[in-house]
């Protein structure tokens, strides 16, 4: 479990960024660089002046807050939060969903983190990903696919995006800011396995994306049925894609008061910056057992990047490197050097987590 991986220096990647053969509808054209690189538009954003324009006509209207901010104790959300409380001079109420695999660490992040800012932290814990995590894991084993990977954490980004929607409505805050989802940690291979299977290719992702994906997943849960032989699961799979790939539409249909804004659309994300910012002004805390310091807050992180490792032969880490060169935040050599150290999976710490997974209900 914690070796590295001898199958990857056998493996063609592209000369540009490091992606491998295997990710899915790569090709490379006759310099070896793939069709992701050659095809790449820069991040762009909308703007510091524009975010304060946007922010300026929501100061004051909450009672007691300006807006509610989602954190998960990593560094971005972390960031997110210094940001608005110390740049723009926000009353921020701050809002975590436990989804019972959130690292220690990330918990004493989060309340270390409030409690420096003096900012008002809601914890609320949501039973949807113990209950459903141990059939989803064994519905993958019964029958493996890179495609339904990300679905064995499904119900955590529902328990969060619902949390944090109605603790605006309840606190009467017309504002809800993401402070994660940059287009840098965008990873499309999630999207692209599921829109270029059987059924997914019967829908042009041109005329609609939310459509080719509905399909792609009718595919996979068609092709393994026992996904939908618990209930709850079935539920929760559904409600979680609308959710996810649906979001302002939720928003509008439930949530016809509230405005939802992606901090990082507006400002630039940069790794160094924000890592120097955590540590330095607010004391955040690398957790242990892991050489990266990307998608930390969640245990279940680990496990999935194991599966992609032992499927495909790359990892979401390996998706955000190939991005960061692109954006010449990294070299091609440092990105291959961090992969190779990122993407060791500790051993004891996969061990903890099947043992863990098993006894769920």
């Amino acid at each position: 479990m914690g070796d590295t991986w001898a199958a990857d220096n056998r493996m063609k990647k592209c000369a540009t960024c490091i992606l491998p053969e295997t990710y899915p509808g790569i090709e490379f054209n006759d310099e070896g660089v793939c069709s992701y690189c050659l095809t790449y538009k820069r991040a762009r954003y909308r703007g510091e002046k524009e975010l304060e324009r946007l922010l300026e006509s929501f100061r004051g209207k909450g009672r007691r807050y300006d807006c509610v901010l989602g954190i998960s104790g990593g560094r971005d959300s972390s960031y997110a939060l210094y940001y608005l409380v110390k740049k723009c001079n926000l009353r921020v109420l701050a809002y975590t969903a436990d989804n019972g695999f959130v690292p220690e660490e990330s918990k004493l992040n989060m309340k270390r983190i409030t409690a420096k800012l003096n900012v008002d932290l809601i914890v609320e814990r949501h039973r949807l990903l113990q209950d459903c995590i141990r059939h989803n894991f064994h519905s993958w084993l019964r029958r493996p696919s890179p495609a339904m990977i990300p679905m064995i954490c499904c119900g955590c980004r529902l328990g969060m995006f619902r949390g944090l929607l109605r603790c605006a409505e309840k606190n009467r805050v017309p504002l809800v800011v993401l402070g994660a989802g940059t287009s840098i940690e965008a990873n499309r291979f999630k999207e692209t396995f599921l829109t270029r299977n059987r059924f997914g290719k019967l829908w042009s992702e041109e005329r609609s994306k939310t459509i080719s994906l509905a399909l792609g997943l009718l595919y996979e849960i068609g092709r393994n049925p026992l996904y939908f032989l618990k209930p709850i699961n079935g539920i929760v799979y559904m409600e979680e894609f609308f959710y996810f790939f649906n979001l302002e539409t939720i928003r509008k249909l439930f949530y016809p008061h509230q405005t939802v804004l992606q901090l990082f659309q507006y400002v630039e994300w940069c790794e160094e910056e924000i890592l120097s910012t955590v540590k330095k002004e607010l004391d955040w805390v690398e957790p242990g057992g892991s050489t990266s310091t990307w998608r930390t807050d969640c245990r279940l992180g680990y496990l999935k990047n194991y599966l992609l490792k032992k499927s495909v032969g790359f990892t979401e880490k390996d998706d955000i490197l190939s991005n960061m060169t692109r954006e010449d935040m990294v070299t091609r050599e440092e990105a291959l050097r961090r992969a190779e150290s990122e993407n060791i999976v500790p051993e004891k710490i996969m061990t903890e987590l099947f043992k863990e997974i098993e006894a769920k209900a």
